[in-house]
């Protein structure tokens, strides 16, 4: 049985583990190595999670086991009435057992009960079908609106979905 709550700065450790982690392994057959090294690095998502959390405008949840062990999380801000999803991510583990439905779940009531949002965006790696295919589930649409990077000789694309709520 899994469980969602809102992080606090106590929980820094364990989701920069898990964005380590996951982001690695999700990445693996996405990006280049050499992106993934140079842009994937432990002690950085440790001190980024640090200011994250502390930031008010920003909302995360994290999803733990019975034994409190954190295994994913899903973070968003709040612009105006606008809100963007930033990060979601589970141990490469606990993928595929319902999880990521519960913290999707988690900030989309959150987003719109409690944060007053009109809609909720995100941006996806556009190469990443099975992200893709999850977000669409919940009623995201692409917006025709991308962000591309040349890296080496790789060209990486974003794509925005976006979801009225």
């Amino acid at each position: 049985m899994f469980f969602t709550r809102k992080a606090t700065q106590s929980d820094v450790s364990d989701i920069a583990h898990i964005h380590f982690e996951s982001w690695n392994a999700t990445y693996s057959n996405l990006l280049p190595k050499t992106y993934r090294d140079k842009e994937n690095n432990l002690s950085q998502k440790m001190e980024m999670w640090e200011k994250v959390l502390a930031i008010t405008d920003v909302n995360t949840w994290i999803a733990y086991d019975a034994e409190d062990t954190t295994v994913g999380f899903i973070s968003y801000f709040k612009k105006d009435h606008k809100c963007e999803i930033t990060t979601l991510y589970l141990l490469p583990q606990y993928q595929n057992l319902g999880i990521g439905t519960k913290l999707m779940d988690s900030a989309l009531i959150d987003a719109s009960q409690c944060n007053s949002c009109f809609s909720l965006s995100l941006w996806v790696l556009k190469t990443n079908l099975s992200a893709i295919s999850f977000y669409e589930k919940f009623g995201f649409e692409s917006d025709g609106k991308c962000d591309e990077e040349l890296y080496e000789d790789a060209k990486i694309i974003d794509i925005r979905m976006v979801k009225p709520l």
